[in-house]
């Protein structure tokens, strides 16, 4: 009687298994007193662990480049998410730089500032100015008040505030002064700000005035005998 096993297509199929196969007849297992015999030549071997090979290699393939635009995009939304966050927090804050302290998490450790005069590195630093502009605004300034004229960006990674400031001093004979000026800040990959940059715009004229830094505007009005409502004084004509 011959027999003519089937074998079932298996991905994780083992050909070291084939010498355990046991046969059976319709309704009739083959007895120990019947050899079965089968024969796999060594190129059908071959050939059968190839594709073996292959199923397993190629059944589930890894998308990498989705999982890469996957990453892209959430870095795009927190991006988007940090700008809109700095631009809220410079309009609704910034106003109140004489008489709170600001929010300093929209800004990266290693914070540039730069005013025509001078250049400060460093978060602390930064904090340092807004300090001093509080203290010796309160000292000297009967009132002292921001005005955000607009903000906008001309570019994705810079914001610009064009605002004035309005002071009125304690001594009599100092009258109320104003002074405009406007802020860049450019911010990272992270919507983080790393530089500060003021620009000063002298919009009282006449008389002309001379553009002061803001180390030397706090010199300035730590003096009482030289004490000034705003941060420019009145330069001698040419």
């Amino acid at each position: 009687m011959s027999v003519t096993p089937q074998i079932a297509p298996n991905p994780n199929l083992k050909l070291r298994k084939f010498n355990s196969f046991k046969p059976h007849t319709k309704g009739k297992a083959i007895g120990s007193t019947r050899g079965v015999r089968i024969f796999c030549k060594v190129k059908d071997c071959a050939v059968l662990d190839e594709n073996v090979n292959s199923y397993g290699q190629f059944s589930v393939p890894v998308k990498q480049g989705s999982k890469q635009s996957k990453e892209e995009e959430e870095e795009k939304q927190n991006y988007y998410v940090n700008v809109g966050y700095a631009i809220r927090t410079l309009r609704e804050e910034f106003p109140d730089l004489f008489y709170r302290e600001l929010s300093f998490d929209i800004y990266r450790d290693d914070i540039v500032f730069k005013d025509p005069m001078n250049t400060f590195i460093g978060i602390e630093n930064y904090k340092s100015i807004f300090w001093a502009l509080r203290f010796h605004g309160r000292m000297f300034f009967k009132a002292l008040w921001v005005e955000i004229s607009s903000v906008w960006q001309p570019v994705e990674n810079i914001i610009m505030v064009r605002w004035t400031v309005h002071g009125i001093p304690r001594v009599l004979w100092e009258s109320r002064g104003r002074f405009d000026g406007t802020s860049e800040y450019k911010l990272d990959k992270q919507g983080k700000i790393f530089e500060h940059r003021v620009d000063n715009i002298a919009m009282n004229s006449p008389p002309r005035f001379k553009v002061l830094g803001v180390e030397e505007l706090i010199r300035s009005i730590g003096c009482p005998s030289t004490a000034r409502p705003t941060y420019f004084e009145i330069s001698s004509p040419p």
